[in-house]
């Protein structure tokens, strides 16, 4: 679908940056404004490369580089999208125009915003068009990619099995009881010591758990988490202990608890067949991306670009 960005224009007054060089790709002249905007769009991602060292602190010739590429990679897609000689319906153009009044509002507030009128309605629909054809251009060239062969998805998972592996997972279950306004923290620990004992000497931990916790939900099983879901003070505990196994009493910010481990499971690799989905889906982007690049540089080639 169409994101309308028609960029609000404004005069340059004789506080603009005066540049004696214009950009032409194929004879076309490019505006300045469109390198600033784009500029602009970039500077965020560029800040971030910069912190992590990977470019220059803040050195606007390389951002405005960066910028100066993308839109003429940008105009050489635009120019080839509006040469297709197959034309769009205009029952096609029109529904899209009206999704984008939809998406805005409805036309009273997309003209309060973007200054749409019956007499200039026509320049916007032209404007839909050279989207749409854009987004044609764009869509055949990365159909032609085709899907990645099973010996490509076998490959990428061979190469990347550390990014496709399933954590260490604890399976506990825990009696709390959680801190309120004037608790008598001394009382509470006592209590659970008492619930301890007889949980020691009965093995009964899933009754006391029903009958005692505060989550007493499924007798307070927790279910299968990873490091990292629990808070510290919880995870230092359940993590050395072994299936079967109740804890002592202890404390955490979340109050005092007694915890019994039902199962561990070791990290083990994801089976291929258990992330071939996500695989294919991350191959077939950077083939379509691919596909547009060699499609560029295939333009480029072609391509009188000038600063005249």
């Amino acid at each position: 679908m169409i994101q309308w960005e028609r960029a609000n224009k404004s005069p340059r007054g004789s506080n603009a940056r005066e540049r004696n060089m214009s950009l032409y790709v194929n004879g076309e002249k490019v505006d300045d404004q469109r390198i600033d905007e784009e500029m602009e769009r970039l500077r965020p991602q560029y800040r971030k490369f910069a912190e992590a060292g990977k470019v220059p602190d803040e050195k606007d010739g390389q951002l405005r580089e960066w910028s100066r590429e993308n839109v003429i990679e940008r105009v050489l897609m635009n120019q080839v999208a509006q040469r297709d000689p197959e034309p769009l319906t205009a029952e096609r153009i029109d529904e899209t125009f009206a999704q984008i009044l939809e998406q805005h509002g409805g036309r009273e507030k997309f003209a309060e915003k973007f200054g749409l009128t019956a007499e200039n309605e026509g320049d916007f629909k032209k404007d839909v068009e050279r989207r749409l054809r854009f987004e044609r251009l764009v869509e055949r060239i990365t159909a032609a990619a085709g899907d990645p062969p099973d010996d490509e998805v076998k490959k990428y998972y061979e190469e990347n099995i550390d990014r496709f592996t399933v954590p260490e997972m604890v399976r506990a279950a825990h009696i709390v009881k959680h801190p309120r306004p004037g608790w008598d923290e001394q009382k509470v620990q006592e209590e659970l010591q008492g619930i301890l004992a007889e949980i020691r000497g009965k093995d009964n931990f899933e009754e006391m758990a029903a009958k005692h916790s505060e989550c007493a939900d499924n007798a307070g099983d927790l279910g299968y988490f990873p490091r990292g879901e629990m808070v510290q003070s919880f995870e230092d505990v359940v993590f050395v202990m072994q299936p079967g196994e109740v804890s002592d009493v202890f404390r955490t910010e979340f109050g005092w608890h007694i915890v019994k481990v039902k199962d561990r499971r070791p990290t083990r690799p994801y089976a291929l067949d258990e992330v071939r989905k996500s695989i294919v889906k991350e191959l077939m982007e950077r083939r379509r991306q691919k596909a547009i690049e060699d499609f560029l540089d295939a333009e480029r080639e072609k391509a009188t670009i000038e600063d005249k």
